[in-house]
């Protein structure tokens, strides 16, 4: 069975250390002694490090919200992976529909990400969605693969199944209801079979993937009632740790409790 995972990025919201460890710390004691679910929060770069020692002795992992697709070197103004996992952090997010939009990311950048991020034995929280709704499958598949394959390029097939595939339909990002469940749960189907085709089954079966998208508690369960959706990925809708904690015992209660 794959673990659930319930993750949220907190994006450049929440800049200031004493809100940002506020927050963290909130999360943390309404989720004390949860260890079903795999957590992650993604804080602003920023505070990284001060939510990193609030979170120290939590069942909630952190990780960055980007990396330098470089390790160490010449490469002003990026935040190196070596910094991350020095911190503790276990989760990096990779490819955000932003990142691609505003800051020009490109697949080939989001692959160096993916493959450093594996190699030196981080999670990558991967990001893909189409930028406009398809309601051909084809289509959507098609998009949907080019961005898996190259983001994946090639990386060895033996580290992928650590990635968690975030599919986040650029359309339904920060709008006021999420996509719906429908479109998600064959959303993720084709996810699991693109997977599947390129690698095996085994592979696609021990990959997790979440839905990102205006996720809410008012739509979780209908959205991860489906064996494919593995989780969700969190935005402004889990900054009140309330909440997270009714979309997390959504999560759970959908996932492990049948």
């Amino acid at each position: 069975m794959r673990q659930p995972v319930v993750g949220i990025s907190y994006k450049t919201y929440v800049n200031t250390v004493d809100k940002a460890t506020e927050l963290v710390q909130s999360l943390a004691e309404v989720t004390t002694n949860e260890k079903e679910v795999e957590k992650f929060v993604f804080p602003s770069l920023g505070v990284v490090y001060p939510v990193a020692q609030a979170l120290k002795g939590s069942e909630i992992a952190f990780g960055a919200q980007n990396i330098s697709p470089y390790e160490n070197g010449a490469y002003t103004g990026e935040v190196s992976i070596e910094s991350i996992i020095d911190m503790g952090g276990t989760h990096v997010e990779i490819g955000h529909a932003e990142r691609q939009s505003i800051f020009h990311e490109t697949l080939d950048m989001i692959h160096l990400k993916t493959k450093l991020t594996l190699e030196k034995g981080l999670t990558p929280v991967l990001c893909i969605g189409e930028g406009e709704r398809l309601d051909n499958e084809s289509e959507r598949k098609q998009v949907l693969k080019e961005q898996i394959l190259t983001s994946f390029g090639e990386v060895d097939a033996a580290l992928i199944k650590k990635v968690i595939l975030a599919y986040e339909p650029v359309w339904a990002i920060g709008k006021a209801e999420a996509a719906d469940a429908a479109y998600v749960h064959q959303t993720h189907e084709l996810i699991r079979e693109i997977v599947k085709e390129a690698y095996s089954p085994e592979l696609a079966d021990a990959v997790r993937i979440i839905y990102g998208g205006s996720v809410s508690k008012d739509n979780v369960y209908e959205i991860t009632s489906h064996d494919d959706v593995d989780g969700v990925f969190i935005g402004r809708f889990g900054h009140d740790p309330t909440n997270y904690k009714q979309i997390l015992d959504t999560v759970k209660q959908v996932k492990l409790s049948g």
